[in-house]
């Protein structure tokens, strides 16, 4: 008689208990892919297809520091999340630097910023919670391109989509366009 408990080790083995049980030990796991420099530049497209920004004018001054920003606009989350995806930030800055009129798309993201800013009572975007502003802005990119007619949902991963929209929004923070630069 054997006892209750049941041990097994090694690589690929199967344990059944009871009776009358099928098993299908074959298990499909879709692959991750790395963000191409062709995908950015399809998402890329997708979110340079928004409609046109109202503000004209692209600051050309160099970037606060990317964690001195994100501190002092309370995304302390969105830190570890950044710099977590920081491979996919650099290849959507290296794609953005190769985009034609990449400052349209900047111009989009301070948009998407906009529509979640806390303001001030002049009516200027003021530090905020920037982790919920971060998140909510990632949400709506994500959203826009999974809904785009011209995307294939079931040619990327939904976890590519994610990093880029992800690395996409630090690009933003990065330029100054999304969440408000410390001392303004």
């Amino acid at each position: 008689m054997s006892g209750n408990k049941q041990s097994i080790s090694g690589a690929g083995n199967i344990q059944i208990i009871g009776s009358n049980n099928c098993v299908n030990d074959t298990m499909v796991v879709a692959s991750q892919q790395p963000l191409t420099h062709s995908l950015i530049h399809e998402l890329l497209d997708i979110v340079y297809s928004l409609p046109e920004s109202e503000d004209d004018s692209y600051s050309l001054s160099n970037p606060v520091q990317i964690h001195t920003k994100l501190l002092s606009n309370d995304a302390r989350m969105y830190i570890s999340i950044i710099d977590n995806h920081v491979e996919e930030y650099v290849r959507v800055d290296h794609v953005m630097k190769d985009y034609a009129n990449s400052e349209v798309i900047v111009k989009k993201l301070r948009d998407m910023f906009l529509k979640v800013a806390e303001f001030d009572e002049k009516g200027k975007p003021r530090l905020g919670n920037g982790d919920s502003q971060l998140e909510k802005i990632a949400s709506s990119l994500f959203d826009t391109i999974v809904t785009d007619s011209k995307f294939e949902t079931n040619k990327h991963p939904k976890e590519n989509i994610e990093n880029f929209c992800i690395a996409l929004v630090a690009y933003g923070v990065s330029k100054c366009k999304i969440l408000e630069a410390p001392g303004v």
